[in-house]
């Protein structure tokens, strides 16, 4: 219970400064909240640690959890401007079995490393960090075989 008190003041003292900074960063204040409070939600998770300066630990915890956020955006860009989503021509198949189509090429003509990568991205959710560390490879490779897989289902059903 202490420790819940101890989390409580220091919401109080420092959440202004963390909201300033995190809109600051993001130019978003729902985000904005949202980071602030996954922060204490992760203190509350994790057990005590003695850290000497709580307003600088707090402001750079916020700073970096921005940083991550911004650079996820940036990469879900990045992959949406390789594969464009739009609407599908009339003379197209429909989606259900446009959608087995290309979980079959993946199963079939993709490297079992870019499928895997492909697998844990978009059906386990996992970061690029994560696949990265989990594969044993770096977050560069993660996204080259992410960026070689689209660009192989673009020519296979976007020509």
């Amino acid at each position: 219970m202490k420790q819940n008190d101890d989390i409580r003041s220091l919401y109080e003292q420092h959440r202004d400064r963390m909201l300033s900074l995190a809109r600051y960063l993001l130019g978003d204040g729902e985000e904005s909240r949202d980071v602030v409070s996954d922060v204490f939600a992760s203190l509350l998770e994790r057990p005590s640690a003695d850290v000497s300066h709580p307003a600088s630990f707090l402001l750079m915890t916020v700073r970096n959890r921005c940083l991550n956020l911004l650079s996820r955006k940036q990469m879900k860009e990045r992959v949406h401007k390789l594969l464009p989503l739009g609407e599908p021509a009339v003379d197209e198949q429909p989606q259900d079995d446009q959608l087995d189509s290309m979980l079959h090429f993946i199963d079939t003509e993709l490297t079992p490393q870019t499928r895997e990568v492909v697998r844990l991205r978009f059906m386990e959710h996992m970061k690029y960090r994560e696949i990265a560390e989990h594969l044993g490879i770096s977050e560069a490779a993660v996204y080259k075989h992410l960026a070689q897989a689209i660009r192989k289902l673009k020519q296979r059903f976007n020509p």
